[in-house]
């Protein structure tokens, strides 16, 4: 990609993640004028921030999920654009916190999904099936009638990784496929009705929700003797499968490539829009969108590892 920006941005979370976000901003023209991986180094960045020593135009927030909400919170009370690393949080509480702050404080927060920039999501969404599937998604919202679901099936497996250890498997793989269900089936007909778990342990999940007129099923284990990441859709006796691992053999930079593009677009206009209002950014639906996913998958652990701790206390 050719050198398209001359912004400046600071990176809070100097791993694998966040050198690959690095390198990539620096191929389209950002300069990174601060980088920190500790703690420390991060208080001491936002103090520069916060006194003018520094003056960057975003962050990259790529640390331990666990410290997002800290970091994201740090970047709206300076009003600091910031994208951040999946997952956005570790909390339903945060999220819905988030969603109505986001929104008062007009701040803006892009989260790094970036399997909705996938080219066989990308591909998909320009299909006869995918416009017939939201069509139908939107005539049975707007009717209130009963009808027979769309289902999806995630599959989303690879080997042990050291990498992303502080949150279980949910927060860590099965979030991004909660995004794309929100992506491709349409918030407004996702309708929470009940779920369940068949298998759970920190690095393995098979849970199955039903949305009413969408039903879905996920696994994601990163203990597996084989990789896959794989999205089959089934509506009205059809279906299509899509593999999301693919384009790894062509350009495997792809979907991270065109995140930052939609983020670098999103900056753009949100810095050329007053910023003493409140506007309908087209940016915030993603970030309403991927809060929600943190909500939806926080039920694993509120329902399935809070009983389990609670049948444990118990005995």
């Amino acid at each position: 990609m050719q050198s398209s920006c001359s912004y400046k941005a600071v990176l809070i979370g100097n791993g694998t993640m966040g050198q690959r976000h690095k390198r990539l901003f620096e191929e389209v023209g950002v300069e990174f004028i601060g980088v920190a991986d500790t703690a420390a180094e991060a208080a001491t960045l936002f103090e520069q921030i916060a006194v003018g020593a520094l003056a960057p135009d975003f962050a990259v927030v790529a640390s331990p999920a666990v410290t997002h909400d800290e970091y994201v919170k740090k970047c709206i009370d300076i009003k600091l654009p910031v994208l951040v690393e999946k997952p956005v949080f570790v909390s339903a509480v945060a999220a819905m916190e988030y969603q109505k702050l986001v929104l008062e404080r007009n701040a803006f927060v892009f989260v790094g999904h970036s399997e909705r920039y996938n080219p066989a999501i990308e591909n998909f969404s320009k299909a006869v099936f995918f416009k017939e599937m939201r069509e139908y998604l939107k005539y049975w919202n707007l009717q209130k009638k009963d009808a027979g679901p769309v289902s999806f099936k995630f599959t989303r497996t690879h080997g042990f990784s050291p990498r992303n250890r502080d949150v279980p498997v949910e927060y860590d793989l099965m979030i991004h496929d909660m995004d794309l269900l929100s992506f491709l089936g349409d918030k407004n007909a996702m309708m929470y009705k009940s779920f369940r778990c068949e298998e759970l342990s920190d690095d393995r999940v098979h849970a199955f929700y039903d949305l009413r007129t969408l039903k879905a099923e996920f696994i994601a284990d990163r203990n597996c003797a084989s990789d896959s990441r794989m999205v089959e859709i089934s509506m009205n006796g059809r279906s299509v499968t899509l593999d999301l691992g693919a384009y790894r053999n062509g350009n495997p930079a792809y979907a991270l490539q065109k995140e930052h593009q939609a983020f670098l677009n999103y900056l753009n206009s949100y810095r050329n829009s007053a910023q003493d209002e409140v506007h309908e950014y087209d940016w915030y639906g993603d970030f309403y969108d991927a809060c929600n996913a943190v909500i939806m998958v926080s039920l694993i652990g509120e329902v399935y590892r809070k009983g389990r701790a609670n049948e444990t206390d118990a005995k």
